[in-house]
C-alpha cells in the first residue's frame, strides 16, 4: 500500500446564482469583527479570520440564530474542514470553514448565498 491509499477525498459542487436577490442576501450575512476580507465576487465571500475553526464555526452558530436563520445540515471534519448550511425564509446560505495549513490558529471563511423565489 502506499500513501495515497489511506487519504480522504471528496468533491462537492455547488451552483450558485449571481441574481440580485442573491447578492442582497449574501451581503445581509455577518462575518466575525476581526475577520478581514480576502475576496469577494457577486456569489462569495471569503475572509480570513485570525482564530480557530472552532471559534469561526462558534460565531455563526451564535449569530445566525438571531437573524431568523436555522442550522439544516452540518458537515466536515470539524478540525480542519467544516460545512454549515443554514435556510432561513430569505433563501440558503452555505459556509465554509477552512483550517489554515499548518495554523491551527487561523481559518478561511467562505460565504455563498441563494434567495429563494419570490413566490415560493
Amino acid at each position: 500500500m502506499n500513501a495515497a491509499s489511506h487519504g480522504q477525498f471528496s468533491v462537492g459542487v455547488q451552483v450558485v446564482s449571481s441574481a440580485p436577490a442573491d447578492r442582497a442576501l449574501l451581503a445581509s450575512v455577518p462575518a466575525p469583527a476581526t475577520a478581514a476580507l480576502i475576496q469577494a465576487s457577486r456569489t462569495a465571500r471569503h475572509h480570513a479570520f485570525p482564530g480557530t475553526l472552532a471559534q469561526a464555526a462558534d460565531f455563526f452558530r451564535a449569530t445566525l440564530p438571531g437573524n431568523g436563520w436555522h442550522l439544516v445540515q452540518l458537515g466536515g471534519d470539524s478540525e480542519q474542514a467544516q460545512l454549515q448550511v443554514w435556510e432561513s425564509d430569505q433563501g440558503r446560505v452555505l459556509v465554509r470553514l477552512q483550517a489554515a495549513l499548518g495554523n491551527t490558529s487561523a481559518t478561511r471563511i467562505s460565504l455563498s448565498a441563494s434567495a429563494k423565489a419570490q413566490g415560493v
